[in-house]
C-alpha cells in the first residue's frame, strides 16, 4: 500500500476537516500551462528522481498555483529530512521543506479536473470565513491515485492552509 501523506484530523465541520500536518518534505517541479495537464508534464521527472534515488512512492501528488504557473510535488516519505534527500540532477527539480501547519480539506471521487478544484475552494474559502479561519495560502490540489485508475473512482482533495482568527 502506498504511503500517504500524514495529518491528524483535529475538527470536521460538515464536509471540511480541520487538519494538523506534521512538517514535511516535498520534491518539487514548476510548470506553465493548462492546469489540467501540468501534472502529467511534471509527472515523469518527478518520477525518474524517486526511482533513480530508491524513494518509496507516496500519496497524494500535489498541485498548487504559483504566480500564474502550476507547483506539481510528490510528498517524500514521513521522516525524510531534506538534507538527507540526494541532489536532483535535474536542474528545475528542488527539494522543499514545508513547515508544520493547519489546513482545510475537503475530498471526493471522481472528476479530477481543475474546474472542480476551483468550485470546491470558493466554497470552502467563503465557509472558513464564517467558521472563524483566515486562509493562508493557496488551495492545493491532492491526487491520490495512479492515471490508470479509472477517473470515476480517483481520490482528489483540495486542502487550504489556514489558521483560525
Amino acid at each position: 500500500m502506498t504511503e500517504q501523506q500524514p495529518y491528524t484530523v483535529i475538527n470536521k465541520i460538515g464536509s471540511i476537516e480541520i487538519r494538523d500536518y506534521p512538517a514535511s518534505v516535498y520534491a518539487q517541479l514548476t510548470r506553465s500551462g493548462d492546469p489540467n495537464q501540468v501534472g502529467s508534464k511534471a509527472f515523469g521527472s518527478l518520477i525518474g528522481y524517486i526511482s533513480r534515488n530508491k524513494i518509496a512512492m507516496t500519496a497524494p501528488v500535489i498541485q498548487e498555483r504559483n504566480a500564474g504557473q502550476w507547483n506539481v510535488s510528490f510528498v517524500m516519505p514521513a521522516g525524510l529530512k531534506a538534507e538527507e534527500l540526494p541532489e536532483p540532477s535535474d536542474g528545475e527539480l528542488t527539494i522543499i521543506d514545508i513547515p508544520a501547519h493547519l489546513a482545510a480539506a475537503t475530498n471526493w471521487s471522481g472528476n479530477p479536473k481543475y474546474a472542480e478544484v476551483e468550485k470546491r475552494s470558493d466554497a470552502m474559502i467563503t465557509e472558513l470565513a464564517d467558521l472563524g479561519y483566515r486562509v493562508i495560502g493557496e488551495p492545493r490540489w491532492a491526487r491520490y491515485d495512479p492515471p490508470w485508475k479509472p477517473w470515476f473512482m480517483r481520490g482528489n482533495e483540495v486542502i487550504i492552509p489556514i489558521v483560525t482568527q
